[in-house]
């Protein structure tokens, strides 16, 4: 924003993919309004080279924030109007932590995109789409209630898919493994489920790898493909990646999580005994046919 022009307040509106509208009200030189601009700037970038970060926008006069990745940001519309400089929407401005001066490395992840062809990037949307009533409640291992909002299709085990992404799987593990410093492996069980995420949906933070439960001592590497209808109907529904195991106030700044949106045909994979979680999912339409749909699952090393 420009130097010489006085803070003012000014009242903000943006809208994200999906068609969700936010409004809230910012001081004219706040970074969070810069940030705005520097998120809509790079909508000029190719959407596979754009590097997306999380915002937060606050709402209710500051009583909820609403949280979306800069990569859904489509309109921001501003009253009075706001001056930026050229050279002021190049990088966001992200806040200092409160605990430590300096940021953490990033928490090691593999982006692999187009991991299907295309068509079969379609016959899987199908798939889904066809199961629908298969489709049941997300459950999480152990007591806790609350924690996870989704509906999960388990029988993908039992489809021709399980074989398509093992195989795939396979071809890229050596790189996989290498990208994330993780020891040479064969593959041994290999567990896959299908997820739809509608409206309000989401997975509390968890890390999906434990020594002291049985079912998940021996997972290695968490997977996560998404695929999802164009063009895309919902907005928010990152992943995020914590460095460490998030406390109560996880974001209090952005230092300590990688964000990573949904993208088409995209997948990402990491350590499974790293902390992450699902950002919520707002989908406007609540049509199933509009969720954020993921193939995941995890790889155990063969002999565990």
């Amino acid at each position: 924003m420009s130097k010489k022009t006085k803070e003012q307040i000014v009242d903000v509106e943006v809208v994200l993919t999906g068609g969700l509208r936010f409004a809230s009200r910012l001081p004219s030189t706040s970074p969070f309004l810069r940030n705005l601009y520097v998120a809509l700037g790079q909508r000029e970038v190719p959407e596979h080279q754009r590097q997306g970060f999380l915002l937060q926008l606050p709402v209710d006069a500051g009583k909820t924030a609403c949280s979306f990745m800069s990569t859904d940001l489509i309109f921001l519309q501003t009253r009075p109007p706001v001056l930026v400089e050229p050279q002021s929407a190049q990088a966001p401005v992200l806040p200092q932590s409160r605990t430590a001066p300096a940021a953490p490395p990033r928490p090691n992840h593999v982006v692999i995109d187009d991991f299907l062809t295309p068509a079969e990037n379609w016959q899987l949307l199908g798939y889904a789409l066809e199961s629908q009533a298969q489709f049941e409640g997300s459950k999480v291992i152990g007591t806790l209630e609350d924690y996870r909002k989704s509906q999960v299709l388990y029988a993908i085990k039992h489809s021709r898919w399980r074989d398509v992404f093992l195989n795939r799987l396979k071809l890229h593990l050596p790189h996989i493994q290498a990208s994330l410093g993780a020891s040479s492996f064969s593959v041994g069980e290999f567990e896959i489920q299908l997820t739809a995420s509608g409206d309000g949906d989401y997975f509390k933070a968890h890390a999906d790898h434990s020594p002291e439960t049985r079912n998940t001592a021996a997972r290695e590497i968490t997977y996560v493909y998404y695929f999802h209808r164009e063009p895309k109907s919902f907005a928010g529904g990152a992943l995020l990646i914590y460095h460490d195991r998030p406390e109560q106030l996880a974001y209090e700044s952005l230092r300590s999580v990688t964000a990573v949106a949904p993208r088409n045909n995209c997948l990402v994979l990491f350590a499974s005994a790293c902390w992450h979680e699902l950002d919520v999912v707002r989908c406007p339409s609540g049509q199933f046919a509009d969720s954020r749909f993921t193939v995941n699952g995890w790889l155990h090393p063969q002999g565990r």
